[in-house]
């Protein structure tokens, strides 16, 4: 049996998960290659499969009926999505998009409720994953009620958690991640983003070269977001 490779675990399952379970997934699903930009599911869908990315990145996208689209996730290798309909059996909620050449586990959801009843131990990971999603998405709750320059602040600090990766420069975010889609994220306009970043590109605090955002001194930006009042959001 191929064994999925470990960049399908990510936080809070990755050391954590049981083998048998990592095996079961591999053994359960098929890949499935997409191009760049390429719809995997559409809101509303009735899919219900649990998804894993192997390669490339997945843009998860919201829209409300007057066509405001907002970036809802990024989900690159490593991470999982698609548990909330695979639990409550209901359409999607979003549309997801692949991001450049993009490889997808995918497994079906008969299958894995199959596997799941023979071994119920494993609804203890999924209930972890849930619960640490839930957790995610107050905190952004949140912040939404924090001044712009904070709420920036926050997300990159987040991201770069997510995605750091330590260079000669600070913590680069391995992510291409263009102002639009960091101010969809974030419910604020292009413009309103860009400012905050060269207001911190000014301080010193991050560079921003071709996309990418690197944080050159993270550790002052967590000492703004604490004396802003969004400490307890860290």
């Amino acid at each position: 049996m191929n064994q999925p490779p470990k960049a399908l675990w990510s936080e809070p399952w990755r050391d954590v998960a049981p083998p048998e379970l990592v095996a079961a997934l591999s053994a359960l699903g098929h890949s499935r290659q997409l191009v760049d930009g390429e719809l995997l599911y559409a809101r509303g869908d009735c899919s219900q499969d649990l998804i894993g990315v192997r390669s490339g990145l997945i843009r998860m996208i919201g829209s409300t009926a007057d066509g405001y689209e907002g970036l809802l996730g990024l989900y690159r290798a490593g991470t999982w999505f698609g548990e909330v309909s695979f639990f409550d059996a209901l359409p999607r909620p979003a549309d997801a998009y692949a991001v450049g050449a993009t490889e997808v586990l995918i497994v079906p959801a008969e299958r894995l409720r199959e596997a799941l009843d023979r071994n119920p131990v494993w609804y203890r990971e999924f209930a972890r994953v849930l619960c640490h999603k839930l957790r995610v998405a107050l905190v952004h709750i949140e912040s939404s009620f924090l001044p712009p320059p904070v709420r920036v602040a926050l997300r990159l600090l987040d991201l770069v958690e997510a995605y750091g990766r330590t260079g000669a420069d600070g913590v680069e975010l391995d992510l291409v991640l263009p102002q639009e889609d960091l101010a969809r994220m974030l419910g604020l306009t292009r413009q309103s983003v860009n400012k905050e970043l060269r207001v911190f590109q000014a301080q010193g605090w991050l560079q921003v070269r071709r996309g990418r955002i690197t944080l050159s001194a993270p550790d002052a930006l967590r000492r703004f977001v604490h004396e802003a009042g969004g400490g307890a959001l860290l």
